[in-house]
């Protein structure tokens, strides 16, 4: 009976899966297709809207291209589900490209790769204790340092190693690209953006998140003591600025104004200067003039009904119009005393013509409108974290561009009443001049051997 033949193909389907998702997650081909596709996202992020509701984004009415564009968050880009997953693929295929090279790294950092890009041989009549001082000297002012020395079985060893901190240049830029990668994953899924709308003189701790419109409290309350708005004569606004305290279990924590580009951070969230809104009017100006040639100014509250200088009446604001006429900005008011009849008028502020109550004119000046400032609320937990990667990646091409790793061999054997010498050398950069250098040095050494013994 002969015996049943052992199996090895499930033993080697597990290695061969193995194998390929190895060499997804340490391929540089992985590295280019996932920087593409993460370039596709972002680039949709930004043609797309971003913060917008599905329903106003409605693409060309089509339902195909809408339910699409629910299923991947195409006004959510940045958190969708497939752009964080793109991130995530190539934070671990960086890392795997990493740990297979970091093997290598720490053999070189250790001297123990012999690959070398030139070899020079050349014998000489000089006995090898005196060679090896000459020899010494001459690596000494190629490298900037001492040799590391080593006799053995009659062969003296010098070896240099010249910026090895050059060798930390490729793992930090990744580790850099890492760390970054990792910050931006922490504000996609743990960050959030919002918008709030105070009026002034207000204070909230509410903010809506965008784009779910969901109704989220912040650990801190928000009070806008005053909105200032500049404008170019052309009327265009120049500048708006909220003036805003913060303020934590009844006590103010932070103070500051905010405009756009200057936001106001506290413990993390930020707060910018997204829009402004004109909700209703702050003040109304009005100018009396009395019988007796007497002028008087009032800036007054549009909600509360006010005497009229020289006259028993009172005057009472019902409406404003902010400037949809020709006449500019005006206002309707009503007139009530005692002895006369409730009667109704409008003034404009470009109409010089008074309105006469009891021998008093009154004039409409102008308004104060009252704002609402829009803030936007953000927090990015991974801020730090990618500021931290920035540093790393910077320092990494700093140490790759500006350092370079080089090292130089020379070994001397005596053989038959000569001395044979063995000059080996590896730069990182710069390999053609650094072997120019090593044998310019080494035939200046000749040259002057040469001289010393005709001298003699």
């Amino acid at each position: 009976m002969s015996k049943p033949k052992s199996s090895e193909t499930g033993s080697s389907e597990s290695v061969s899966i193995l194998f390929e998702i190895k060499f997804f997650f340490t391929s540089v081909r992985t590295t280019i297709f996932l920087l593409f596709a993460i370039a596709i996202g972002a680039i949709l992020g930004t043609v797309i809207p971003q913060g917008e509701s599905l329903d106003r984004i409605a693409i060309f009415g089509n339902p195909f291209l809408f339910r699409l564009a629910v299923i991947i968050d195409l006004n959510n880009v940045f958190r969708s589900w497939w752009f964080v997953s793109l991130l995530s693929l190539l934070t671990l295929n960086i890392f795997g490209c990493l740990f297979q090279r970091i093997p290598l790294l720490l053999k070189e950092y250790h001297s123990e790769n012999t690959k070398m890009s030139f070899l020079l041989r050349f014998s000489s009549s000089l006995g090898t204790s005196e060679l090896k001082d000459q020899l010494l000297n001459f690596g000494r002012s190629i490298m900037g340092s001492s040799a590391e020395i080593a006799e053995s079985s009659g062969t003296v060893t010098c070896k240099w190693n010249k910026q090895k901190i050059h060798l930390l240049g490729f793992p930090l830029i990744h580790v850099g690209i890492i760390v970054i990668l990792l910050g931006g994953l922490l504000g996609g899924l743990w960050g959030y953006k919002g918008h709030a709308l105070i009026r002034e003189g207000d204070t909230t701790d509410k903010f809506t998140l965008i784009p779910t419109q969901e109704t989220q409290t912040l650990p801190f309350s928000i009070t806008v003591d005053d909105f200032t708005l500049l404008k170019y004569p052309t009327g265009e606004p120049k500048e708006f600025r909220s003036d805003v305290r913060l303020s934590q279990n009844g006590k103010d924590i932070q103070s500051g104004s905010i405009r756009v580009n200057h936001p106001l951070t506290y413990e993390g969230i930020s707060l910018f200067q997204a829009d402004y809104r004109v909700i209703g009017v702050k003040t109304v100006k009005l100018s009396f003039k009395l019988s007796d040639g007497a002028l008087e100014e009032k800036s007054v509250d549009p909600r509360q009904q006010i005497d009229i200088p020289g006259s028993q009446s009172k005057l009472k604001i019902r409406s404003l119009d902010p400037g949809t006429v020709a006449k500019g900005p005006g206002i309707q008011v009503s007139v009530v005393g005692q002895t006369r009849e409730p009667e109704s008028s409008s003034m404009y502020e470009k109409d010089t013509r008074p309105m006469a109550v009891d021998g008093t004119e009154i004039r409409f000046i102008g308004f104060t409108p009252m704002y609402a400032t829009g803030l936007q609320i953000g927090y990015d937990p991974g801020v730090y974290v990618v500021w931290l990667g920035c540093s790393l990646l910077v320092l990494g091409f700093i140490l790759t561009l500006f350092t370079n790793l080089q090292r130089l061999l020379i070994e001397i054997k005596a053989h038959e009443g000569t001395s044979i010498v063995v000059v080996s050398g590896r730069s990182r950069k710069l390999r053609r001049e650094f072997r120019e250098s090593i044998e310019l040095g080494l035939a200046r050494l000749a040259e002057l051997k040469r001289q010393n013994h005709h001298n003699q």
